[in-house]
């Protein structure tokens, strides 16, 4: 009985020494175990542990979201990660709004992160596309059009490195009228951006200038003629009362009209900030701050014997009293458009946005209009 229960311990002995010892190796193994990142076709990534692969799928464990199945068709790249690089660099990468190029951008404008190189994306809108391309990771180059190419821009953005929340960008639009205006009309934006936060949650400031100069549209520059009879509705377009006038004046068709010029600082404001778990709230807005215009009467005087229609359709001559008036800079005047919206991520390589955009502007006459512009967008990363 005695070597019964002696045997019986020294078995139950070797047993725990034995399982002790297997726990030991385990967790030692488990310590060992390879992180790993997994890009997969679409720009999506996860990072964590591959516990199996059978050459048509790996079984990935992320920190994350647990247990996956990924097909090896659907996998760019598997790379080799430390813990260290795993949790100060890398970001969480099953929520689709901490990563790719929709993360650089509000609706409009953009905010000072860089694009990764090769990161190109596409933004549809309803009046028409614009594509940009990550030549570096600091630089990027798009176009901007619409459905008919005119007009049409090119737009660049360089991003400096930033090791810290704070980023800087500056950027610049060149734009032409294209098949518009025969191509005589042309235009400008360039700004530098601020940005704090990150690619989750950003909040930016912009300033900078811009130009639009019309070549081919005849604006009122300095002194300008108005015709004031009874009947001005119905001769304002006989070339008897406009060239009568002319020469009474002394003057050319060219004297009286100048190319539309105009420009203005330009201001922005940018906020991206995540709600739920697959949709952001977006805040774009611009302001464009320029000197106002405004005329007053100078003198008025007669052109004699002038032959017109009148509005009853008879044909008569009589003279036509005319009105001179001088346009003065004075004031500022401004033009705001706020674009408060939503974005929605369908997926790492595409997302669909709306915004419930409206624009305040100043008149000549300094009343202060108001009018809705809702915009709605697709963006698609190739």
């Amino acid at each position: 009985m005695k070597m019964i229960i002696l045997t019986l311990a020294i078995f139950l002995s070797c047993f725990s020494v034995s399982t002790v010892f297997a726990q030991e190796v385990g967790d030692s193994t488990s310590e060992k175990k390879q992180l790993y990142v997994v890009t997969k076709t679409d720009g999506g990534e996860f990072f964590g542990y591959i516990l199996s692969d059978d050459g048509r799928e790996i079984l990935l464990e992320t920190k994350n979201i647990g247990k996956i199945y990924i097909s090896k068709s659907d996998i760019k790249e598997i790379k080799a990660i430390s813990e260290t690089e795993a949790n100060t660099n890398q970001p969480k990468y099953n929520d689709f709004r901490e990563q790719g190029p929709f993360t650089t951008r509000y609706y409009l404008t953009t905010n000072a992160l860089p694009i990764k190189k090769g990161e190109n994306y596409a933004m549809i809108h309803l009046y028409g596309p614009e594509v940009h391309f990550a030549v570096s990771n600091q630089l990027s180059l798009g176009v901007m059009a619409s459905w008919i190419a005119s007009p049409i821009g090119l737009a660049t953005k360089y991003s400096f490195k930033s090791p810290n929340k704070y980023h800087f960008a500056v950027g610049s639009i060149v734009a032409s009228s294209g098949f518009l205006l025969n191509s005589k009309g042309f235009g400008g934006l360039h700004w530098g951006t601020v940005t704090y936060g990150n690619r989750k949650s950003n909040f930016s400031l912009s300033a900078g200038y811009g130009y639009l100069n019309l070549n081919n549209q005849k604006r009122y520059i300095g002194n300008h003629f108005e015709l004031a009879a009874s009947d001005y509705a119905a001769h304002y377009n006989s070339y008897d009362v406009y060239y009568k006038t002319l020469e009474k004046l002394g003057v050319t068709n060219n004297d009286l009209y100048k190319r539309y010029a105009g420009s203005a600082a330009a201001f922005g404001i940018g906020a991206l900030t995540p709600v739920g778990q697959k949709s952001s709230f977006i805040f774009d807005g611009m302001i464009f701050i320029n000197k106002k215009s405004s005329t007053s009467i100078s003198r008025t005087f007669t052109v004699p014997n002038v032959s017109y229609y009148t509005r009853d359709g008879n044909y008569v001559t009589s003279d036509v009293v005319v009105n001179e008036f001088e346009i003065v800079q004075k004031g500022l005047g401004f033009t705001a458009l706020i674009m408060p919206g939503m974005r929605f991520h369908k997926a790492f390589n595409r997302s669909f946005q709306v915004v419930l955009a409206g624009v305040v502007t100043t008149a000549p006459d300094g009343d202060i209009n108001t009018f809705p512009v809702p915009m709605i967008s697709w963006l698609r990363q190739f």
